[in-house]
């Protein structure tokens, strides 16, 4: 017997993968704790980690339209206040990811730097302690005890130098392809599509 086919979680609309994000009212898709106007206020925190879960799920195979969906219009947020709100974060989130790239350099540097520094000392040491101690089990584990504990200082740099970077190019890959996506506003009953214009990135 034939398993029946597992409906896709993003629906295919004209060539592209949909993220539907639905709401009961434009309001719900603000941080009611900013005291911003509403342009210009952060969007709901959980309203952004779903955006970019779905990003992450759907891949880069296919473009991307972002629905959001609304049950009920409010008169007092308009569409085009909505989808500049939406843009104004979008570019702030990827502003963010950049910072925090470039910090990311800026400590893997710093701990380079210090790891070597810490390295090459401890090789000096065992060196020196290899033509200062008599031939015995003292001088043999002092020795070790130094070289080891002169690479384990290594292992958090190559740790940021190899792998803490991974994530953050991640995110910031994620919020571009969000950023790349049509957008589009829908309210039960009446459909507005506004493709979005790709915004600059770098």
């Amino acid at each position: 017997m034939k398993t029946p086919a597992q409906k896709p979680r993003y629906r295919l609309e004209e060539g592209r993968r949909c993220i539907d994000l639905r709401l009961k009212t434009p309001r719900h898709l603000f941080d009611n704790r900013d005291p911003a106007p509403f342009r210009e206020r952060a969007l709901d925190d959980d309203a952004v980690d779903y955006i970019l879960t779905s990003v992450a799920e759907v891949g880069t195979s296919l473009p991307l339209t972002l629905v959001v969906i609304f049950d009920e219009a409010d008169p007092q947020l308009p569409d085009d206040v909505v989808l500049e709100a939406i843009r104004e974060h979008l570019r702030y989130e990827y502003e963010r990811s950049e910072a925090r790239l470039t910090a990311h350099w800026q400590s893997a540097r710093y701990l380079l730097a210090v790891g070597v520094s810490v390295l090459v000392l401890f090789l000096v040491l065992a060196e020196l302690l290899t033509k200062h101690l008599v031939e015995g089990p003292l001088r043999q584990i002092s020795r070790e005890g130094l070289v080891i504990t002169g690479w384990v200082a290594m292992w958090r740099p190559l740790e940021a130098l190899l792998y803490d970077w991974w994530p953050l190019l991640r995110a910031k890959r994620r919020l571009v392809q969000v950023m790349e996506a049509n957008l589009e506003l829908r309210v039960i009953g009446r459909a507005l599509s506004a493709p979005r214009a790709p915004a600059a990135a770098s």
